[in-house]
Formats: structure tokens, C-alpha cells, sequence
């Protein structure tokens, strides 16, 4: 019994030990745990406030350039030294003032609604010119800042926009934010004297929008952080740290500092801000280290006794399975092998067969992984010419390819294959034939080029596109690529019997200039479509690229309407007000305006065919030519044009209609100043109902009787803006009741704003 004991005793001594060994080794991962994971806190710490400076100083610079450029606004530094009222002549700089910042505001709030408002105070008025409008301070500040109540919030601001602060931040209780503090970023103007202030910006901005850029960054939950100013204000949860207590004085840079509030430790990190006099603070609740220490000392327990428990087993399942390694293999092979059963002689030629099967699988597939690749590298350079390069785009795949590309010009050539006799009639033979095509242009220009540039070439439907790299060094490039392309085009007629179109953009530098050459390349498909040549060289296409005629689908659209309703008059000033624009204008050269009269001819054309009559006489459009003088041609497109409708004009009804739209035009000449000038009032005045009227004018004319209107007064309107009227008289001169209004609808119609227009843009 006494042997039996000491068994006993050396066996539980044995489990004792075995024991021993993993709790020791639990103790010792505990506390080394602990301290990676106070290292890791500490660390993540570290980045979370350096994250919270650099998003909130990177959103408070990009505030403060919009300050900067208000004050450096020419408007608001001029409006600065008005003392007393503004004049009528200040009153287009105020509205160009709050133009800009309406803009300035759509533009910050474009990620969400943080800027309440921009807004420039004019100390020597009073004044405030803000999205809202151009008012006196005390209704600016009633009606949208605090209240008609709150007035000591209003001489708090007052104060501050009237005394010198070069940059500085205030917070304010507003109605913006509904009792939370808007931020007021203020800035003065660099028009007076060092320390006087006679204009100060300001930007109302809710403190949401320092936290919404925050949460978006990757943020651990239990974790807050406040904004700190010297006045020891808590910027960003004033309500929800009210009693807090920091000191702005007492927090530092150096290392970490613990405070206790509410019954519990925090931990602070602290950091500067490098655009206003402010510190970032991170919290965080000493519990959480803790609390993750405690979870891992709880897993390195159960995981002890799991070791304890499962090792022999899984000890003795591990001597199984690695004392005979072939059987293994042969059950993995079982298990992905389509028969039930597997009978071999020899087990050792079954794996080399199935190894070898695999390594052809690998292969394979990294065949489909070269050619996705491919894919990868065509989309690429195929984004690049099609769209605007944007950086935020870039990726590493995106990065190895377009590298090369980056740093020196780059200009696109597109080659499309040309075969004289038209493509074949069967479809599927006539892809085969277009796709041999594209890979002889491929290869032979590719080869021709290579040897001079670099290049990639991409498929973009029936035409080869290349993405040529010219060296910053390489002088005379443009003619030594004019050469190999005239080479090679001949060697693939001589050889492969088929003519070869070339469009070229011009060079333009880095990735950007890559869009840009596409774009000019295209542009020359146009002239291409219009000349219609059986062979057009490179030089011809690139001496032609940017010259171009003035003659829209949509003028088109209106020649076609006024001929289709027998006002040969209409139709001929239509056609003599594109005949001026781009033979006196524009100067277009001699082939464009040939170009461009064949077109003109053609929509004479299109005319005859919309009234589907044939005229009884020649009308003479054969005799026009680009050698004639202009007004020649003006008088035979005219005499073209009254010959077919004279012919077309077999209706009574028709003539009376026409007659009709010729005094609405009268009509409409004669009273555009007026303002109450509009529908119903010309159809009192014809004494029919506005719909009818209105109907009447669209079928025979093709336009809107109100875009009629309109459009008579915003031409006269661009006539008396060349002549230096300013935009408040000159929209009373064509019949708008106020500037606004006129603004609106001249932008509508020509693009620019009267403003612009005069700035000659």
C-alpha cells in the first residue's frame, strides 16, 4: 500500500508539474499581454489624436483659404473704404460679393450641411453682405443669428467683428444649431491699417462638421475627444463635458496624463493644433485596458484546462495521422476525384499523375491571370483617354501601368482601317475580315513607332487607339512621327491592299494630357465624316484638328421650322446670321466655310423634303461657291430660300398664318421694353386665347412664343451691355422688372452672367 501511495503521489506530483508548466506559461503570456496591449492603447492613442489634428486642421486650413481669399477679394477691399451708406454704383459689387459666397457655400457643403453661412461685415456702414443677402447688421443678426431677444449676443458679435483679429475663432450660441455653439471663423481684411478693421469675414460653421470628419476616420468606440481654446472653452461637447474641468494651461504635449471625473479614471493625450490656438484631447476611460487585460487572463485559463484536457488526445490523433503520410495524400486525392472508389497498383504513379495534373491546373490558371491583367491594363489606359484623369483613382495596378505616362507628354493617335469599295455585305465575314484588320494596324504601326517611342495601344471598337510617350528631349518629334506614319500606311496599302485613317491630337504634358489628345483626335472625325476622303494623311488631319465651323443641330432645327412655315424672311436671317458669325467672326478657313455651305445646302434640302413639294424652279444653289462675296452668297441662299417657299405656299390658310407670325414678331419688337409684355397680353392684343396663339407660332415657326420674347430682350440687352450700360438700367431697358430676374434668365440663355459678359468672358 505503502509503494501504491508513492505511485499515487509521483503521479499526482507528475500532474502537478504538467500543471505547473502551462500556468506559468499563462502568468507570464498574462502579463506580457498586458503590457503589448498597453503599448498598443498607447499607440492607437497616439494615431487617433494625431488623426483628430490633421483632419480638423486639414478642414480649418481649407476654411481659412476661403477666408483668405474674401479678404483678397478686389469687391470687398474696395467696399471696405465706404464710410457711411453704399452708393448705387456699389450696389454690382455687392451683388458680385454675395454671388461668390453663395458659391463659396454650395461648394463646403457639398460633403453635408456644416456651413450655416458667409458672411463680410462692413464696419464703416454697418453693413453685412452674407448668402442671405445685403442687409444692416442688427437685422442680420435678428433674423438669422440670435434672435430679436438676444441682443447681448449681438453686441458680443458686434464687438468682435468691429475690433482687430487677424484670424481668430469665437464660439457663439445660435439658432443655427439650435442651442448647440456655432463656430465663428473671422478673418479681417487686408485693406487697412496694422490692428484697424473696416471689413471682417466670417464663416458660421457647425461643430458637426469637425465631428462628422472625425467619425468617418477609423474611430474605437468608448473613445472621445474635445477641442480645447485658451479661454478654456470646449469647442466640439460643451453640453455633454460642461463640468469637466480641463485646464487649458495644465494640458501638454508630454506623455500621458490621468484625470478623474465623474467617479472614474481617464486617461488624456493631448496635442496642438497648428492652425488656431487650440489643443485636441483624447479620453479615454482607464477601464478599457484593464477590461481587456481581464478578458485575456479569463481566456489564458480556459485555455489552460482546454490544453490540459484535449492535448492527449490530440496528441494521439497527430501520431496517426503523420505515421503513415502516404495514406493521407491518397485520401486527399479521393476526395476530389469524381469515381467512388480509387484501385491502384501503384500508389506512388497515381500521385505523380495527379501532381502533375495540378501543376497543369496552376498553369492554367496563371494563363487566366495573365490575361485578366491584360483586361486590367486596357480598361486603364482606355479610362484615361475617355475620361478626365483623377487622381483619387490611382491604385498600385493602376500606378505600374500609366507610370510611364505620367511624367513627360503624351499624345493619342487613332487608326481606323478604310476600304474603298464598303464593307461587305455578310456581317460575320466582315467582323473576321475588320479583326485581321485591326491586328496588322496594331502590329505594324506598333512595330513602325516602337522603334522611336514608347507606346500602348488600346482596342476601342473598330479603331486602334495608341498612347504615344514623347520625350521632354526628343526635338522635332512631331515630323519623325509624321514620317513613320506615312510609311507605314503605304507599306499596309502596298502589302495588306486596304487605306488607313490616322487622327492625332496634339502633346500635352502628364496623365492629363492624355484625355485632352484623345478629345483633339476625335474632333478630327468630324472633318473626316464631312470631306468624306478616299485617303487623308496624318499631316492633313493634323493641320485641320482645331478649325472648325459654328453651325449647331439646333440652328439647323430652326431653318428647317421657319422654312416649313413659309417665313422665307426668318429662315433667311437665320441663315445670314451663321454665314456672319464664322466668315467674319470666327475666319474660318476656306474648307470649313466650304463645309459649311455644303451643309447649308443640305438643310435647304431637308427643308424641300419636310414640305414634300417639289419647287417649280431651280433655286439656283448649285451657283454658290466660297469664292463668291458674302453678301452674293447671303443673296442666293435668300432668293434659294423664297423661291421654295413661294412654291409651297398652296394654302390660304397658310399665308395667314404667316402673316400672323410676322406681325407677332412686329409686335413683339415693338413692346419687349414693356414689362407686362407676355403671352396673355399679346393674345388680348391679336384677340385670341394665349394657347391658341401659342400654338399657332410653335407649328409655323418650330420656337416658343415666350422663348420669342425672351430671347428678343436678352439681344438687346447684350447689345446695350457692349455699350457699358450697367446691368441694373439695361434690365429695365428690355422690359424685367427687376436685375434679379434678368440675371437669371440672361444666364439661361447665353451661359455668363451680364457681370461676365461685360468682363469679356
Amino acid at each position: 500500500m505503502i509503494n501504491k501511495g508513492k505511485a499515487y503521489k509521483k503521479l499526482y506530483l507528475s500532474y502537478g508539474l504538467i500543471f505547473l508548466i502551462p500556468i506559468s506559461m499563462g502568468i507570464l503570456f498574462y502579463f506580457y499581454a498586458y503590457y503589448i496591449a498597453k503599448e498598443q492603447s498607447d499607440a492607437s492613442n497616439r494615431s487617433l489624436i494625431q488623426t483628430v489634428k490633421n483632419t480638423c486642421d486639414r478642414e480649418l486650413e481649407y476654411y481659412e483659404n476661403i477666408l483668405t481669399q474674401l479678404a483678397l477679394n478686389k469687391n470687398v477691399q474696395q467696399l471696405s473704404v465706404v464710410k457711411g451708406e453704399f452708393r448705387s454704383n456699389n450696389s454690382y459689387q455687392l451683388y458680385t460679393i454675395q454671388n461668390e459666397i453663395m458659391d463659396l457655400k454650395v461648394t463646403i457643403n457639398k460633403s453635408g450641411d456644416y456651413c450655416k453661412d458667409i458672411m463680410v461685415y462692413f464696419k464703416n456702414c454697418d453693413k453685412v453682405v452674407s448668402s442671405f443677402g445685403n442687409m444692416d447688421f442688427p437685422m442680420y443678426s435678428d433674423l438669422y443669428c440670435f434672435g430679436a431677444d438676444d441682443t447681448k449676443s449681438a453686441e458680443i458679435l458686434k464687438k468682435h467683428l468691429s475690433e482687430y483679429h487677424f484670424r481668430d475663432s469665437i464660439p457663439m450660441n445660435s439658432k443655427w444649431t439650435q442651442g448647440r455653439p456655432t463656430l465663428l471663423l473671422t478673418m479681417n481684411n487686408l485693406k487697412g491699417e496694422f490692428g484697424e478693421s473696416t471689413a471682417m469675414i466670417g464663416i458660421w460653421l457647425d461643430m458637426d462638421a469637425l465631428n462628422s470628419s472625425i467619425e468617418m476616420a477609423s474611430w474605437e468606440s468608448g473613445l472621445d475627444w474635445l477641442i480645447i481654446n485658451e479661454d478654456n472653452q470646449i469647442m466640439n461637447r460643451s453640453e455633454d463635458y460642461s463640468s469637466f474641468g480641463i485646464q487649458y494651461d495644465h494640458l501638454n504635449q508630454d506623455g500621458d496624463q490621468k484625470l478623474r471625473w465623474n467617479g472614474e479614471d481617464y486617461i488624456i493625450r493631448t496635442v496642438f493644433s497648428d492652425v488656431f490656438n487650440w489643443k485636441y484631447v483624447l479620453l479615454m476611460p482607464e477601464k478599457m485596458i484593464s477590461g481587456s487585460a481581464g478578458k485575456m487572463r479569463n481566456i489564458f485559463v480556459i485555455g489552460i484546462f482546454i490544453c490540459l484536457f484535449t492535448g492527449f488526445g490530440a496528441a494521439s490523433r497527430m501520431m496517426k495521422i503523420n505515421y503513415n503520410p502516404l495514406k493521407v495524400l491518397m485520401e486527399v486525392f479521393r476526395k476530389h476525384d469524381d469515381t467512388q472508389e480509387i484501385f491502384v497498383d501503384n500508389e506512388y504513379l497515381y500521385l505523380e499523375e495527379k501532381t502533375i495534373s495540378l501543376l497543369a491546373e496552376r498553369s492554367d490558371f496563371k494563363q487566366m491571370v495573365s490575361r485578366s491583367q491584360e483586361v486590367v491594363k486596357q480598361y486603364y489606359l482606355t479610362d484615361l483617354m475617355i475620361n478626365s484623369f483623377e487622381q483619387s483613382k490611382d491604385t498600385p495596378d493602376r500606378e505600374a501601368i500609366v507610370k510611364k505616362f505620367r511624367e513627360e507628354s503624351n499624345l493619342v493617335l487613332l487608326i481606323t482601317g478604310k476600304d474603298a469599295s464598303g464593307p461587305e455585305e455578310n456581317q460575320e465575314e466582315y467582323i473576321q475580315i475588320n479583326s485581321l484588320r485591326k491586328f496588322i494596324i496594331g502590329n505594324v504601326f506598333g512595330e513602325g513607332i516602337e522603334g522611336s517611342f514608347s507606346l500602348e495601344r488600346v482596342e476601342l471598337g473598330d479603331t486602334v487607339a495608341m498612347i504615344v510617350n514623347i520625350p521632354e528631349v526628343s526635338a522635332g518629334y512631331d515630323e519623325k512621327l509624321e514620317e513613320i506614319i506615312d510609311a507605314m500606311q503605304k507599306y499596309i496599302y502596298e502589302n495588306f491592299g486596304f487605306m488607313t485613317v490616322v487622327l492625332a491630337g496634339e502633346a500635352h504634358k502628364g496623365l492629363e494630357g492624355i484625355h485632352l489628345s484623345y478629345m483633339e483626335a476625335r474632333e478630327a472625325e468630324e472633318f473626316v465624316a464631312v470631306l468624306d476622303p478616299d485617303y487623308i494623311s496624318y499631316r492633313e488631319i493634323k493641320n485641320s484638328t482645331h478649325k472648325r465651323y459654328d453651325y449647331s443641330t439646333d440652328q439647323e432645327l430652326r431653318i428647317i421650322a421657319a422654312i416649313k412655315s413659309r417665313n422665307s424672311a426668318l429662315a433667311s436671317s437665320y441663315i445670314n446670321k451663321i454665314l456672319d458669325i464664322n466668315f467674319l467672326e470666327n475666319k474660318a478657313s476656306l474648307d470649313m466655310l466650304k463645309c459649311l455651305l455644303y451643309d447649308l445646302m443640305g438643310t435647304i434640302i431637308k427643308g424641300v423634303q419636310e414640305v414634300e413639294e417639289i419647287p417649280g424652279e431651280d433655286l439656283g444653289l448649285k451657283r454658290i461657291s466660297v469664292k463668291m462675296p458674302l453678301e452674293k452668297i447671303k443673296e442666293t441662299f435668300g432668293g434659294a430660300v423664297e423661291k421654295l417657299c413661294k412654291s409651297s405656299d398652296n394654302s390660304r390658310e397658310s399665308g395667314q398664318n404667316q402673316q400672323l407670325c410676322e406681325k407677332l414678331q412686329k409686335y413683339i419688337q415693338e413692346n419687349f421694353s414693356d414689362p407686362d409684355l407676355n403671352i396673355s397680353q399679346t393674345g388680348l392684343h391679336f384677340h385670341m386665347t394665349p394657347a391658341y396663339l401659342s400654338s399657332i407660332y410653335k407649328k409655323y415657326t418650330g420656337e416658343s412664343l415666350l422663348k420669342v420674347i425672351n430671347q428678343t430682350r436678352i439681344d438687346e440687352a447684350e447689345k446695350l451691355l457692349a455699350e457699358g450700360i450697367n446691368v441694373v438700367e439695361v434690365a429695365e431697358r428690355v422690359g424685367f422688372r427687376d436685375s434679379s430676374t434678368f440675371i437669371r434668365t440672361f444666364k439661361k440663355f447665353t451661359g455668363a452672367t451680364p457681370g461676365q459678359l461685360k468682363n469679356g468672358r
